[in-house]
């Protein structure tokens, strides 16, 4: 991944060609090339392709005085085949921060193109259609679906959104799952406000400019705006830069990675520097030290950490019973109790939202409000607990060479205690107390403390275990097999099945059936709250046994083994992030029906390596047959380079993990 952090004042290198004015790339002008194109030669698979996508940002005057910025995007993507009309949706979101600023979405219009009996048919969006969608407290969304859309259409769209949040230019992204031919960003930036940007998977634009604006803009005499009081009449001019990439690949594969926004090619912008028409200049980058200084006095982090000490007190007194408790005791005891008393309402920050008492009555809040309560609790109990700041995984992982505060959203507790430290989270009551969400599982966190800087790694070498153990009775009269089916999960693979089937046993049930049983007469469950042992789901039903001729083929792990690869691309330039390290076993015994002799089985199968280890065996018995199958990935993360290694070992898994076994009627 190639970065860049370089201040958007300095004058770039220009390319060897100018600024043209790409008549064929505005709103309602569709040329030739794009009504006959049927098939991208650069992606001949894609089922559709972005034609054009330019974004601008300037800097408008406001009514009351100051600046705020306004974005237009234009966008226009070509239906290839069925499947790419999907992208007949669109979605645009804009931030509200909770305290009276919003974005606004100014205007959005949209045409969809068809070609009839030789004639260019345009369609415009009713404007109607268009609804708004809340995603959280923080973010909304304006939604709408082209009309009319189907193989070969032509969709644009072009919407202009404002915002006062000068702290964060728009961000923008050269690459999507699609593939694109051009795409371009415009930033016409004013003297008052540097920037500084990241540069992601990019070695080079294929154009980038800079130039000074003709025009002339005075600033009057405005009001305090972001720490800018500029005076009168301040005339200046913007400074223009662009910067656009062509025949950019689309973002497929996925599969196994933090986030897209990890790596895909994109610019990431943050508010630098102020410049004040007086000379005096105020510095917005900040250094980790004092990043973690800021929120030590914040009153939504430090300050609220050290009023909930005060309440802290009480609880321990009359709450939380930690007397003759050992140090792993205590630790356990708070942890449980902030897990059990306190409900997380989906919303990550790393700020607190209420005042500590608040939170206390209304037994609610989000990721930080609960975490930094329970570091307050700990610490008044005696134990060493520090807050960690993270960037969860859908966020993208932090850049630690950059000290961008916006990076992190999200606060957990990392405890010290005498024999070994810990990470904790007080959000999850189905993971042990000593444990963090799979969502916090990203990279590295920043240990916020008055002393030094640290960074803390979030992943864990501790292996998930999933086992699956069946008696599978074959009657040949109706093709049935008499199936018993124990799983015992523990760590984040035990996880899985709580957060998916929440211990319902309808929910188990259907998922069971899509996994070879025809007919469930029983099931139960053990250990759903309790984290420290495994999850056992016990399972009594039928599978069906197929026939063919005088052959019965049986799958020994029946329909449970993965059937698909996920890792599809031939190679690939970032690593592959399994989250946590996992061992799935599984173990079979079946009958050898009478009258039947075995035709296959297949052979027993190892390999063994730092890597993965896959293991087969199948032992004749008298009257059964006894498979035992163990697939391991020994690490979190695998490096690009391992992925042709590992996508290899997906493979051999989904071939071996799914032979049948063939029985044969003897005559």
């Amino acid at each position: 991944m190639n970065k860049a952090y370089i201040p958007l004042i300095v004058l770039f290198l220009l390319s060897s060609f100018g600024f043209s004015q790409q008549n064929d790339m505005k709103i309602g002008i569709i040329n030739p090339y794009e009504q006959n194109l049927k098939t991208y030669k650069k992606d001949p698979k894609a089922d559709a392709v972005v034609v054009f996508d330019i974004g601008k940002s300037i800097f408008f005057d406001t009514d009351r005085g100051g600046y705020n910025i306004r974005f237009t995007r234009k966008k226009r993507i070509k239906i290839l085949d069925k499947s790419g009309i999907k992208f007949s949706e669109v979605s645009i979101p804009f931030y509200v921060d909770g305290f009276g600023k919003t974005e606004y979405i100014k205007s959005i219009e949209a045409y969809c193109y068809n070609i009839e009996n030789g004639i260019l048919i345009k369609k415009a969006l009713d404007q109607s259609t268009i609804f708004e969608e809340q995603i959280n407290n923080n973010w909304k969304t304006k939604k709408f679906v082209f009309p009319d859309v189907k193989e070969g259409s032509i969709i644009e769209y072009k919407y202009v959104l404002e915002t006062p949040f000068l702290f964060n230019l728009p961000d923008w992204a050269f690459q999507s799952q699609i593939p694109t031919i051009y795409s371009e960003y415009n930033v016409n930036m004013i003297p008052f406000y540097e920037y500084a940007f990241i540069v992601q998977g990019i070695s080079r634009f294929d154009r980038q400019e800079s130039v000074v604006s003709k025009n002339t803009r005075t600033w009057g005499t405005i009001v305090e705006n972001h720490g800018v009081n500029i005076g009168n009449g301040i005339e200046f001019k913007d400074k223009i830069h662009l910067y656009a990439m062509k025949d950019i690949p689309a973002f497929r594969d996925k599969s196994y990675i933090s986030s897209a926004e990890d790596y895909l090619m994109k610019m990431d912008f943050q508010l630098a520097k102020i410049r004040r028409p007086q000379g005096s200049t105020e510095e917005i980058i900040s250094t980790w030290p004092r990043l973690c200084e800021d929120l030590l006095d914040h009153d939504k982090f430090g300050k609220y950490l050290k009023k909930s000490g005060k309440l802290a007190k009480k609880i321990l007194e009359y709450e939380i019973d930690i007397t003759d408790k050992n140090e792993t005791n205590i630790q356990k005891a708070i942890i449980n109790y902030i897990k059990t008393n306190f409900d997380w309402n989906g919303v990550n920050s790393k700020y607190a939202s209420k005042k500590p008492k608040e939170f206390y009555e209304q037994k609610t809040g989000n990721s930080t409000d609960i975490n930094l309560f329970m570091c307050a609790l700990l610490k008044t109990a005696g134990i060493d607990a520090q807050p960690i700041i993270l960037s969860t995984r859908n966020n993208g992982k932090i850049k630690g060479n950059y000290s961008f505060s916006h990076f992190f959203n999200y606060t957990i507790v990392m405890v010290k205690g005498d024999k070994k430290s810990f990470l904790t989270d007080g959000t999850n009551s189905l993971i042990a107390y000593n444990r963090i969400p799979i969502r916090c599982i990203n990279g590295k966190g920043l240990l916020v403390n008055e002393d030094q800087t640290s960074w803390i790694s979030l992943y864990n070498n501790i292996k998930s275990l999933d086992t699956k153990i069946l008696n599978i009775d074959i009657n040949t009269e109706n093709l049935s097999a008499e199936t018993k089916l124990s799983i015992h999960s523990n760590e984040f693979e035990s996880l899985g099945y709580k957060k998916s089937y929440k211990n319902d046993t309808i929910k188990l049930k259907k998922q069971l059936m899509e996994k070879g049983l025809s007919e469930i007469h029983s099931i139960s469950t053990l250990n759903y709250e309790r984290n420290n042992l495994a999850y056992i789901i016990n399972c009594k039903g039928e599978s069906p046994v197929e026939k063919i001729g005088n052959k019965l083929i049986v799958l020994p792990f029946l329909d449970f083994p993965i059937k698909e690869n996920k890792l599809k691309e031939l190679r690939r330039a970032y690593p592959v992030d399994l989250i946590y390290a996992r061992t799935k076993t599984f173990e079979s015994k079946i009958n050898i029906p009478d009258g039947y002799q075995i035709k296959l089985l297949p052979k027993n199968y190892l390999m063994d390596n730092g890597l993965a280890e896959i293991k087969l065996e199948y032992v004749k018995n008298e009257n059964n047959i006894v498979v035992q199958g163990t697939y391991s990935f020994k690490k979190s993360i695998y490096k690009p380079q391992e992925y042709g290694g590992l996508k290899n070992y997906f493979n051999t898994i989904i071939k071996k993990f799914n032979e049948p076994i063939v029985f044969e009627e003897i005559n």
